[in-house]
């Protein structure tokens, strides 16, 4: 009875919700987040599913081209702006929108209405999302609100905007309070989580985890404080995400109910028809020339040559017009852009490659070849359950050989699925070693060689006199020094 209930709800909050197109903004004025009139319990979905629609497709798109997981389809133009480099603030609208009005203020009523109904559960959910949404925020746009916005005074309308350094500094404070909230035996969501379903234990996993990957965003800008704050978790014992705990939004899959990138870049209705993003050989070539079994996961082959056929980022802008999509190899139509597919947060490889990385850095004990290959394990189970065995053995295509290998695969297992993060790693590491787009325009990048930001939207700019100026979408965010 339980599973029919969460699947009722969850059909019901997404109609409510109208999750549409990837141009179009939710209606922001019908979010529950007035105390007079909703609840912790509805308003946490509603939070959810904004958040979902951020990262699942609004910075997701972005994201996932500047990564060079995808590059535009021929005969098709409404990606071209990403592999040109050339997008501006309207890019950012939605994104920006339904994280602020949408997102974020959900969660907000909830971490506050939660402790004032007893609801503690609830709240400490809805602070752990709040400081995941703020750093994908800081990741994208490097200055944000943050005392003055929906995290302590609401009614300022120009809120300050803060150093990405110094919000970086507020969201460990942040992701505290909200293990702080977790009552293990108390009162916990159920069906209105629609990652977890109220399970608590994982929820404190999740928030360790985010920890971990705030301290290591920071390795090269404050490698001292990225140390220190890791050593703290390990001596403290906190227990990580594991292999096969992947905090996701899941989706029906039912009309109205479908994951925020097949609704509106798949789907011809209410999306746009299946005809934009092809796979980048950035991943496919390499997964190709590795014998790597997961290319199957990520992508669908070509539909006419029934093989798997990348296009060079860029090169798809260009082509003649005797080529099309299904000449090419596309996004997976069932574990990137089905109806069903999760949006994911933080995955239990991506965890694993975190601590990885710190055992490689001697920040906590351990032998970093053995927390390599149980990253790896985890990703390849996480790709359909694949076997990495002779792949990650001694002179195999992806053998342990320091750091280097732990970025390369790290950015590898997220090739659309999590391409906010992607974009961030390949940012923080500027692994592995990418080309320039065939049709990057080197002058947006004020000398850098690849998008290092995303830009304030339009709208922000004119409403808000305290938003940072645009500059170039090449300059870097404070955490990204190594380019």
């Amino acid at each position: 009875m339980r599973l029919n209930n969460k699947y009722f709800m969850l059909t019901i909050l997404f109609m409510v919700m109208g999750i549409v197109a990837c141009d179009g903004v939710l209606d922001i004025n019908d979010s529950p987040n007035n105390p007079t009139s909703s609840t912790p319990a509805l308003t946490l979905p509603s939070g959810m599913l904004y958040s979902g629609q951020v990262i699942g497709i609004d910075f997701a798109l972005m994201s996932g081209f500047t990564a060079q997981y995808w590059t535009q389809s021929p005969q098709a133009g409404q990606y071209e702006i990403y592999d040109r480099y050339n997008y501006n603030g309207s890019a950012t609208q939605a994104g920006w929108s339904n994280a602020w009005y949408g997102a974020m203020a959900d969660l907000q009523f909830v971490k506050k209405q939660g402790v004032i109904d007893g609801l503690s559960n609830h709240s400490a959910i809805a602070t752990l999302l709040l400081a995941y949404q703020y750093q994908v925020m800081v990741d994208m746009f490097d200055q944000v609100p943050f005392d003055e916005a929906i995290s302590g005074n609401e009614g300022i309308l120009q809120a300050a905007y803060e150093p990405g350094e110094a919000v970086y500094d507020k969201l460990i404070d942040l992701v505290d309070e909200g293990l702080g909230m977790i009552v293990l035996g108390g009162i916990a969501p159920g069906a209105e989580d629609l990652m977890l379903q109220g399970d608590m234990e994982t929820w404190a996993k999740f928030g360790n985890t985010l920890k971990l990957k705030i301290y290591m965003r920071q390795s090269e800008a404050r490698p001292t404080v990225a140390q220190n704050g890791i050593q703290a978790l390990e001596s403290a014992g906190v227990v990580f995400l594991g292999s096969g705990e992947n905090v996701a939004i899941n989706y029906p899959g039912s009309t109205g109910n479908q994951n925020p990138l097949y609704s509106g870049d798949v789907s011809a209705s209410p999306g746009i028809g299946n005809n934009n993003i092809s796979g980048s050989a950035s991943v496919i070539q390499r997964m190709l020339d590795a014998d790597d079994p997961r290319v199957d996961f990520y992508y669908d082959p070509s539909v006419n040559a029934s093989a798997h056929i990348p296009i060079v980022q860029g090169d798809g802008v260009e082509e003649d017009g005797s080529e099309t999509r299904n000449d090419f190899s596309t996004p997976s139509s069932v574990n990137v852009a089905g109806p069903s597919t999760p949006v994911y947060y933080i995955t239990g490889h991506e965890s694993l490659f975190l601590q990885a990385e710190a055992v490689a850095r001697g920040w906590i004990s351990g032998d970093a070849k053995t927390a390599y290959d149980e990253a790896m394990n985890a990703a390849f189970v996480f790709a359909d359950g694949a076997d990495p065995t002779s792949l990650i053995a001694d002179g195999g295509a992806y053998a342990y050989t320091g750091l280097e290998s732990i970025h390369t695969q790290k950015w590898l297992s997220m090739a659309g699925t999590q391409c906010v993060e992607g974009w961030a790693e390949f940012r923080r590491t500027d692994t592995p070693a990418l080309e320039q787009s065939s049709e990057g325009v080197a002058a947006n990048l004020n000398g850098s060689k690849f998008p290092r930001r995303a830009f304030y939207p339009v709208v922000e700019l004119s409403n808000n006199p305290n938003t940072p100026a645009n500059s170039n979408i090449g300059d870097p965010v404070w955490w990204d020094i190594n380019e």
